[in-house]
């Protein structure tokens, strides 16, 4: 039974790091973004720790802007998230890799094509999802279709999108959000103003709790997950936390780069080949 719990708590400081993230919100108000410019500079990378029970780092994430430019016969803009287990645990458990890549619609900030990778020792999966909000349907590389709403958001999408919302302490929202192969509802609270310390340093923030529900599926307990992002006009994720029977599991900002200009190179492989007009190096 031991080896049980360290392969789980594994599972969530990364699973959870990307999906923590990939639930950062969606809403059909207006944003920054409706009159067609980008609200985050291209090049801009957030890299993250991602520990278990306070003390142990299990994996790393990183989020960026990669490029804009014409992405398969559309405008679009390239987002991505990698994320993958470091020191012991994956060394000891098992290596464990994500990666998600997003082309958005640089006025809309809908995504129109998700690609996912995940690495996990030998075993490689891979999916494409191709979003068409207007018919309401996702088409997924398996073949299988989904259901989809005028506003449904991926993972990565969706972090971006929140971070140009007003979002004010009492304010309650219902968001759409595709995972995968699963749609999902998120309920959030938006809570009140705060000082959050992390390795980067000190934040003011404005607290999120997040509370997810699969679509059509029996209700299950969903760890309790809560998102601070900065009260500066760049909005930045400082920090996200889970609680479940297993303590707390912690996403924390470590580095943050703007521009064509970056600080650390990413942990995890190389993004597949795409044509670019602009592309941060």
């Amino acid at each position: 039974m031991r080896p049980r719990t360290p392969r789980r708590a594994k599972e969530w400081a990364l699973v959870i790091g990307a999906f923590m993230f990939s639930v950062a919100l969606a809403t059909p108000g207006r944003s920054a973004l409706s009159s067609g410019g980008l609200a985050f500079p291209i090049g801009e990378r957030l890299t993250y720790t991602i520990s278990w029970t306070s003390y142990l780092v299990a994996g790393e994430m990183t989020l960026a802007v990669k490029a804009r430019g014409h992405f398969f016969d559309r405008s679009g803009v390239h987002l991505e998230l990698r994320a993958a287990t470091v020191g012991p645990v994956r060394t000891l458990v098992k290596a464990l890799d994500e990666q998600w890549v997003s082309y958005v619609d640089p006025k809309t900030w809908l995504p129109y094509r998700v690609e996912h990778s995940r690495r996990e020792g030998d075993r490689r999966t891979d999916l494409t999802i191709l979003l068409d909000h207007r018919r309401g349907i996702a088409r997924l590389s398996t073949g299988r279709t989904i259901a989809i709403s005028p506003e449904t958001r991926d993972v990565v999408a969706f972090l971006y999108h929140l971070r140009t919302l007003p979002l004010r302490p009492g304010d309650r929202h219902r968001f759409s959000l595709l995972s995968e192969r699963r749609r999902f509802l998120v309920h959030a609270d938006v809570g009140a103003r705060t000082a959050i310390e992390t390795r980067l340093g000190r934040f003011e923030a404005i607290e999120i709790a997040l509370r997810v529900e699969a679509v059509g599926e029996k209700a299950a307990e969903t760890p309790r997950l809560r998102l601070w992002l900065s009260l500066d006009e760049r909005r930045v994720p400082v920090m996200i936390t889970a609680e479940d029977g297993l303590g707390e599991i912690r996403v924390e900002l470590v580095d943050m780069a703007t521009g064509a200009t970056v600080s650390r190179e990413p942990s995890v492989g190389s993004p597949a080949a795409f044509s670019l007009v602009e592309r941060a190096r």
